[in-house]
């Protein structure tokens, strides 16, 4: 069945003229009460809320964005130094050239180009180390605030309780002195209620009249105080209290230093030379000759690319902070929760940290987890290594190919091979032998077994012998 539709036939009034709509109360800019002080001690409501702040989770973020700002800074430092370095490298080969008359006409170009780069890559090295101080600036503030909740929390209710009882006190007995007055005053028939009191009716404190609020300090208050106090102390020390012995900023005066000079340049100073007698950075790098004989120093015969644990190459590495030895992250690490060993606790039995004895021979550190920390030193050391090891091995070969005796093409037919070059099996056994050797400063544990390659007087023995049944 169809529907029926109707039509209005009326026609439309004109409109009403529009109104501006009025305003929300949202949308009109209110201004915030005067700050009263609190007048009583926190209630439980107020002090599960100071809770809530210790554990606010804006803490966290603002902690993991400082690390995550010093992760970079530090990469980029290390980015920019390492490319001019590369640089250097580049144009120290080709000054050989241009000794020899080869190319000279870019010499000038080329030497003008390096020291622009240098110029330029100090100056944000320069930068870069002031971000990285300032970031280590906002790292202990995010620590600052952190403790002066923690602080606020436990100190301020009895804080507050014992203020509110002093003035309570105070106001009490304030009142009662003016109430005695007044009495007093009436039975004399003088109606003034603001005559002097007498020395021996005084009471301590401030004047508080009939009816007055008690004004407490309140938790902004004491927060704000406490972190004030903290802040003072820790910008009234010099760079060199502030920084020198912070391991971000260690970190990352090694990986520049490394950057800039690789394995051939001079030692990094010890952290006291870091900054003038003013307490202001020194840049550069100066070399000290009265290093402490504490302080270690790697260099690439100290070096070892290999875990004296696991004799595969480094992935990972964690060195210790008692001792110059290195050794895979896993492996240390499950040998260390395995142990039985205990340090710390005060004697009690399942207290303290698992240890263990350091694996290498004649080391005698006792090590727990928190003693090791990732090496990225290391791995720039060894990365260089591995790339030196790779082009030697290449030019060595290289070498061998030419030295191999080529057969002219026309003498090859079709059934003819070409031998292959003998290798001897001394010369096999002395590479597998050097590739296999871990350094005196990192040998393995007593309870490993290494093989006996032999001597090379074996080797020659066992070559004649072939020889001769050949």
């Amino acid at each position: 069945m169809a529907q029926r539709v109707r039509h209005s036939t009326a026609r439309p009034t004109g409109g009403r003229p529009s109104v501006a709509p009025t305003p929300s109360r949202s949308s009109v800019p209110t201004e915030l009460p005067t700050y009263r002080k609190p007048s009583h001690p926190l209630n439980l409501n107020a002090q599960r809320r100071l809770r809530d702040l210790v554990h606010d989770q804006s803490l966290s973020l603002i902690k993991e964005h400082n690390t995550r700002a010093e992760v970079l800074i530090t990469k980029i430092a290390g980015e920019i130094n390492d490319m001019t370095r590369a640089k250097e490298e580049r144009t120290a080969r080709r000054r050989k050239k241009w000794e020899k008359g080869i190319n000279v006409e870019e010499r000038e170009e080329e030497e003008r180009k390096l020291k622009e780069l240098q110029s330029k890559v100090d100056d944000m090295t320069i930068q870069l180390e002031e971000s990285m101080r300032a970031v280590i600036d906002n790292d202990v503030a995010a620590q600052r605030i952190t403790q002066s909740l923690e602080w606020l929390q436990e100190s301020a209710p009895e804080e507050l309780r014992r203020e509110y009882a002093t003035q309570k006190s105070q106001r009490d007995s304030q009142i009662h002195s003016q109430s005695q007055r007044r009495q007093r005053s009436q039975r004399d028939g003088d109606g003034d209620e603001d005559m002097d009191v007498d020395e021996d009716e005084s009471t301590p404190g401030p004047t508080l009249p009939e009816g007055s609020r008690i004004a407490l300090t309140g938790p902004s208050e004491l927060f704000k105080n406490r972190s004030d106090q903290k802040k003072n102390e820790y910008t009234s020390h010099s760079h060199k209290a502030r920084y020198a012995k912070n391991n971000t900023y260690i970190g990352f005066k090694n990986i520049v230093h490394d950057a800039k000079y690789g394995d051939d340049g001079p030692n990094l100073p010890h952290p006291d030379h870091w900054f003038t007698e003013a307490g202001e950075p020194a840049h550069g790098v100066t070399q000290h000759g009265n290093d402490s004989d504490d302080d270690l120093v790697m260099d690439r015969g100290t070096i070892s690319v290999r875990c004296p644990l696991t004799f595969l190459t480094f992935k990972d590495p964690y060195t210790s902070k008692k001792c110059p030895h290195s050794f895979e992250k896993d492996p240390i690490l499950e040998m260390i929760r395995q142990s039985k060993t205990m340090l710390g606790g005060g004697g009690q039995r399942g207290q303290g940290h698992r240890a263990v004895k350091c694996p290498v021979t004649g080391c005698e550190q006792m090590l727990t987890a928190s003693d090791l920390a990732p090496d990225p030193i290391l791995i720039r050391k060894i990365k260089r290594i591995q790339q030196a090891e790779a082009q030697n091995d290449q030019e060595s070969d290289a070498d061998s190919e030419d030295d191999v005796p080529q057969v002219p093409r026309s003498q090859i037919d079709g059934s003819m091979e070409i031998e292959e070059p003998v290798v001897s099996r001394h010369s096999v056994v002395k590479r597998e032998a050097r590739e296999s050797v871990v350094p005196a400063t990192q040998q393995p544990p007593q309870s490993s077994k290494i093989e006996d390659l032999g001597s090379e007087e074996d080797d020659g023995e066992e070559e004649e012998e072939e020889e001769e049944e050949v």
